[in-house]
Parts: C-alpha cells; sequence; structure tokens
C-alpha cells in the first residue's frame, strides 16, 4: 500500500525516470566501444570514420543495427558503404522532423 502510494509521487517518477535515462546512456557508451573495437579489429583503417559515426548516434537501437551490419560486413569496403549509409539515413530523418 505504502508502496503504491510512493510510486505515483513526482519525486519518485522523477528518480526513476534517471535511472533509466542512466540505464541508455550506459548502453550507448556499451555498443559504441563494441562498435569501434569490432571495427578496429577488423577494419582499422576506417576506425575513426566508425568512432566518429558511433559518437554522433544516439539510439541504441540504431548503433545495435549498426553493429550487426558491421559483423556480416564482408570486406573494407562494405563496412565504409555501411557507416556511410548510417549518416545519410540519419541526415535524412533530421530533415523530414
Amino acid at each position: 500500500m505504502l508502496q503504491d502510494i510512493l510510486r505515483d509521487t513526482w519525486a519518485y517518477q522523477e528518480i526513476m525516470q534517471e535511472g533509466r535515462e542512466e540505464e541508455r546512456q550506459q548502453r550507448l557508451k556499451d555498443q559504441r566501444q563494441m562498435l569501434t573495437s569490432l571495427v578496429q579489429v577488423h577494419f582499422s583503417n576506417i576506425a575513426q570514420l566508425a568512432q566518429e559515426r558511433a559518437d554522433a548516434i544516439k539510439d541504441p537501437e540504431v548503433l545495435q543495427s549498426l553493429i550487426l551490419k558491421m559483423v556480416a560486413a564482408q570486406n573494407e569496403e562494405e563496412a565504409k558503404q555501411i557507416l556511410l549509409s548510417i549518416s545519410r539515413a540519419a541526415s535524412r530523418k533530421k530533415r523530414k522532423k
């Protein structure tokens, strides 16, 4: 009963929101590290590009998708095209808003 009352307070809601945001930021950080490490190991010539793209992405789902595409990339040129296409797709989304 007391827990239900507390859950309805603005303070509780605020604390929960902050916790979710911290988790989201940590997930982004971990995914960025995973992407850059993956590219560094397999396609070191485009590691800087991967870092720049990873830093620009704010959506964990987009980063997860990018990681999976990079795992499937057969060569450096394909990996580079994937990274560049992410940039173009993000730009198109921004213009539509």
